[in-house]
C-alpha cells in the first residue's frame, strides 16, 4: 500500500502517491541542487526544520519525508545537501512522535550504512538521543516520561544493532562517541542515569562482545569520581580518626554468632548524607549498576561481568584511597554468586597478599579492611546493606 503525501510541495492535494513515486520526487528535489534550482530542495530542508507542537498533517509529512529520504540517500551529497544533512542530525528524537521517531532512526541506519563519511555523524546523532532535552528531564519519573523513554531508546539501540551488522567497526567508534559524551558529574543526575543506563545497555547486547568490558570500567570510573568527592567528614558520626568502620580481623567469630549485623560498628551516616546531591546521584548509579548486575546474573552472565570488574577492581578501585563505596559493587556481585565469584575474589585477594610485596603500609590497612569486609559479606550478606546509603542499601538487604 502507498504512503499518502499531505499537501506536498508541487504536489496535488488529495492524491495517494507510493512509496516509489514519493522516492522519485524527493531523489528529484535532491539533484536539482546541482542544476541551480534549489526550490524544492529549500522546502525539503525546510520540512526538516519543525517545531516541538506539529498538527498531524505535518507529522504525517514529516514522517512520510523522512522515510522518502532513507529510500534515496543515495543522492544526498555531503557538500551539496549540507543545509539538509545539519537539519537532520539536530533533531531530536525526544521531541518527535513514535513514527516519527521510528522514520528519523530508519534514515541514520541508512545514512550509515551508504557511505563511511556519515558514519560518525549518524552513530553520534544517536548517542546525542541517550539523554533528553533538559525540560524533558523532570518528566522522566512520571509514567508519561517512562513510556516516551522507551519510545525513543527502543529505536536507538535498535538502530545500533542495525548499523554494526553492516559496519563491523562501528562499535570501536561507537565506543569512542560514547566516551566522548558522558555527562559530568556536575550536570544534572537523571542525565547522567539514563546515560549510563544506556552505556550498561551496550554492554547486555550484541555490541557488548565488543565495548562490553570498557563500557563496564568507564562506569566505576565513574562511580570511583563521585565517590571521592563525598568527604569522610560528611559520613563519619563521631570519632573521624576510626575511619569508616572499626574493623578488626579477629572479631570474625565474634559476628558469625550474631544473627544481625552491627549497626553502631558501621559509622557510616545516612542522615549526613541526605540532601547531598553527589551522595544522592552516587546512590542512583549504585542501584543501577546492582540491577545490571541482577540481570546478568538471571543471563547467565555474571561470572564474564565479573572477569571485567574484577580487573576494574584490581587496577582502579584498590588504588583509590578515598573509595568508600565503589567496592560495593564487587561485592554486590560476590553476594549474587558467591560459590563463583566469591571464591575468585577471595582467590585474588589472597594471591595478592602472598605475592605482593611492594604494597605501602597505608595501602596495606585498606586492603586488610576490604578483606574484612568481603568476608562479612560472605558471612552475612545483609552487611552490604548497613554500609550503604538509600536506594543501594535496600537492595542489598533484599539480596
Amino acid at each position: 500500500m502507498g504512503l499518502e503525501l499531505p499537501k506536498y510541495p508541487e504536489m496535488e492535494d488529495d492524491v495517494n502517491f507510493t512509496d516509489s513515486e514519493i522516492i522519485s520526487h524527493v531523489k528529484d528535489a535532491l539533484n536539482s541542487v546541482q542544476s541551480g534550482d534549489s526550490n524544492s530542495y529549500n522546502q525539503l530542508v525546510g520540512v526538516m526544520h519543525h517545531s516541538k507542537h506539529l498538527a498531524p498533517d505535518e507529522v504525517a509529512l514529516l514522517e512520510t519525508t523522512l522515510k522518502a529520504l532513507a529510500g534515496a540517500v543515495s543522492c544526498i551529497d555531503f557538500t551539496l545537501h549540507d543545509s539538509l544533512l545539519s537539519a537532520i542530525f539536530s533533531m531530536s528524537m525526544w521531541n518527535c512522535g513514535p513514527h516519527v521517531a521510528d522514520a528519523l532512526a530508519e534514515l541514520i541506519v541508512s545514512l550509515a550504512i551508504s557511505n563511511g563519511k556519515y558514519i560518525d555523524l549518524c552513530l553520534g546523532m544517536l548517542v546525542s538521543n541517550f539523554t533528553p532535552p533538559p525540560y524533558f528531564l523532570d518528566k522522566l519519573k512520571l509514567p508519561h516520561g517512562l513510556e516516551r523513554k522507551g519510545q525513543v531508546l527502543s529505536p536507538v539501540h535498535a538502530a545500533f544493532k542495525k548499523i554494526v551488522d553492516y559496519v563491523p567497526l562501528a562499535p570501536l567508534r561507537l565506543l569512542t562517541i560514547v566516551l566522548q559524551g558522558r555527562p559530568t558529574i556536575y550536570h544534572k543526575d537523571r542525565a547522567i542515569v539514563i546515560y549510563v543506563e544506556n552505556m550498561l545497555k551496550l554492554e547486555s547486547g550484541e555490541i557488548g562482545e565488543v565495548v562490553g568490558s570498557t563500557m563496564l570500567m568507564v562506569m566505576v570510573d565513574r562511580l570511583i569520581e563521585l565517590d571521592v568527592e563525598i568527604g569522610w567528614e560528611t559520613i563519619l558520626q563521631d570519632d573521624f580518626s576510626k575511619g569508616i568502620f572499626e574493623m578488626e580481623l579477629e572479631d570474625v567469630d565474634d559476628d558469625v554468632e550474631s544473627a544481625e549485623p552491627n549497626i553502631g560498628e558501621f559509622r557510616l551516616s545516612r542522615k549526613s548524607l541526605a540532601g547531598n546531591n553527589i551522595a544522592e546521584l552516587l546512590d542512583n548509579l549504585l542501584v543501577l549498576t546492582f540491577e545490571h548486575l541482577e540481570s546478568c546474573e538471571r543471563a547467565g552472565r555474571l561470572a564474564k561481568v565479573f572477569e571485567t570488574l574484577l580487573q576494574s577492581f584490581q587496577i582502579t578501585v584498590m588504588h583509590v584511597y578515598k573509595s568508600k563505596f565503589t567496592q560495593f559493587v564487587i561485592f554486590y556481585a560476590c553476594a549474587l554468586d558467591p560459590e563463583n565469584c566469591g571464591m575468585r575474589f577471595a582467590t585474588m585477594l589472597a594471591d595478592l597478599f602472598v605475592q605482593d610485596s611492594h604494597l605501602q603500609p597505608t595501602r596495606m590497612n585498606a586492603v586488610v579492611s576490604r578483606t574484612r569486609l568481603a568476608l562479612d559479606v560472605s558471612l552475612d550478606r545483609a552487611a552490604l546493606g548497613w554500609a550503604l546509603p538509600n536506594k543501594s542499601a535496600n537492595l542489598c538487604l533484599n539480596i
